[in-house]
């Protein structure tokens, strides 16, 4: 017995040491390229949060339980059909605040930015993933100037792990928030660095996250259209909506119908929780546009936000800071940067082809679903959603290579980079496949522009016969026209008798709006 005692004992011992040099030891595997350090989003890079009286993280505000946030869910529903019906928008605000609270309260932050009273983090740092790629972990919810301290620890950290003597970066979203904040901080450190690569760059702000806090809501009738699209995907009700909204239809019913309710109820519910939670987090401000920044501090803070003696003085200070003096001048540090480090190359990922969230006054730009194309290509010239350029329009900038989308839609040439910067069809902005995380690796390890590979061009899309993989896009074909929008509508409405029979056939679940 003592025997067996003493061998789980060795057994628990060795199990513990692996674990703690588990990243150092697979830091030494053999690889034939830079260590690559992934600073992803808002969420998906952030560590845990939780009661610190919770030690198993039972109780995890970040990542969301899902029995958490679909709690009352159901509730909310009854509510906003009988606001409807009453055309009492006091009904419903009540209940979407204290759903919204119960769901992301707990994760603001106090004036002199600490967790609430109880909450705790797991500690922040790079974990390695395989394949000489790191992923750097943070709380997600402080300033990117902040987070930037951790994340040059953690290149130090891989520095010495790898014995490398650079490293890429790689930022996504608000990540390229924190991976900008780096390079402003650390300027003098960027030999450590050969690439960096933004992809679907926040830095220039969300648009949304502008108009929401800055007292402006609307629903626009197109994004609309497409938003539904995203949720149907079926393709049937998106053709009705989008021949309503061509008729004048949609935009009357909105106004007429569910803005006046869901305006007051469900908008002025947000701001509220804006004021008691959101406009705690610095990384809410580090991605407000430019044009709404101003507008956005008095609105939440008031006209004295700059009042030393302010509650949120020191946040108001810090994000003024970061604003003007980082994510406005985002181009400048980056073609500096790459100007002053011989070898260090920038590249770009920007997604397109997505209308945004259908709420704002603003045009609807084309994006991703949440960031738009000259915010993450740092200039880029694009039409609003479905548009095209005039078709007398000429190139920019670079007349002598050809930086037009095949679609007509956007000039790369005015972008920052624009021989490194690829534009992708049909990914929303979190979304990944197989042959866009192939094309990022190509991008660093192989130090591609866009004219190097034919098979790699600066304009791609899913492919239709295999999501996981991208081609280059071509032009699009002409536009069928509202007749044409009609007939297709009445051709798939005719289809569901056919869909129901295949999947009764097949024994499978029916499902027409899947």
């Amino acid at each position: 017995m003592k025997k067996i005692k003493k061998s789980l004992c060795l057994i628990l011992v060795l199990f513990t040491l692996f674990s703690c040099c588990g990243a150092a030891m697979a830091a030494e595997e053999e690889y034939d390229h830079y260590p690559q350090i992934l600073v992803t989003g808002f969420g998906s890079g952030c560590v845990k949060i939780y009661y610190e009286d919770d030690p198993e993280q039972k109780s995890l505000f970040w990542p969301f339980e899902s029995e958490r946030f679909i709690k009352n869910l159901g509730n909310v529903g009854e509510y906003i059909g009988k606001a409807l019906k009453d055309e009492n928008p006091d009904i419903l605000h009540s209940v979407i605040y204290n759903y919204l609270m119960d769901c992301f309260g707990m994760l603001g932050l106090n004036p002199d930015g600490s967790s609430m009273e109880g909450v705790t983090t797991e500690p922040v740092g790079v974990r390695y993933a395989g394949d000489g790629k790191y992923e750097f972990y943070y709380d997600c919810r402080q300033s990117p100037l902040l987070i930037a301290k951790d994340l040059h620890k953690a290149v130090e950290q891989v520095l010495e792990e790898s014995g490398k003597e650079k490293v890429e970066l790689v930022g996504s979203s608000y990540g390229a928030n924190v991976v900008i904040a780096y390079m402003y901080l650390y300027s003098e450190e960027l030999d450590k660095v050969d690439t960096v690569l933004q992809c679907v760059p926040s830095i220039g702000g969300i648009r949304f996250l502008g108009e929401l806090f800055s007292g402006n809501f609307e629903i626009s009738p197109i994004g609309l259209c497409d938003f539904i699209d995203r949720m149907a995907g079926s393709g049937i009700i998106p053709e009705f909506f989008y021949i309503m909204e061509k008729s004048g239809v949609l935009d009357l019913l909105l106004k007429t119908l569910v803005v006046p309710v869901l305006k007051e109820a469900v908008y002025y519910a947000v701001v509220d929780v804006a004021r008691d939670f959101m406009a705690s987090l610095p990384a809410v401000w580090a991605c407000i546009p430019d044009e709404y920044f101003e507008d956005a501090l008095v609105f939440l803070y008031g006209e004295n936000y700059n009042d030393p003696n302010h509650e949120y003085a020191r946040l108001i200070s810090e994000m003024i800071y970061y604003h003007y003096n980082v994510a406005n001048k985002a181009a400048e540090i980056y073609t500096n940067a790459e100007a002053e480090n011989e070898g260090l190359n920038m590249a770009l990922i920007t997604k397109f082809g997505i209308a945004a969230i259908p709420f704002g006054t603003g045009e609807n730009i084309m994006d991703d679903g949440l960031v738009t194309v000259p915010v993450s290509s740092f200039g880029a010239t694009c039409t609003t959603y479905g548009a095209k350029l005039p078709s007398d329009y000429v190139q920019a900038k670079y007349t002598d290579r050809n930086f037009m989308c095949p679609e007509w839609n956007i000039d790369a040439s005015t972008g920052a980079f624009p021989f490194t910067t690829w534009y992708i069809k049909g990914l929303e902005h979190t979304q990944k496949n197989a042959d866009y995380l192939r094309l990022v690796d190509e991008i660093i390890y192989k130090d591609l522009d866009v004219f190097t590979d034919p098979n790699r061009p600066q304009y791609l899309t899913v492919s239709a016969e295999d999501p996981e993989m991208l081609e280059p896009l071509t032009a699009e074909e002409e536009s069928e026209g509202i007749f044409g929008k009609i007939l297709n509508f009445i051709k798939k409405l005719m289809e569901i008798p056919r869909m129901i029979f295949e999947k009764l056939l097949n024994g499978k679940e029916i499902s027409i709006f899947k």
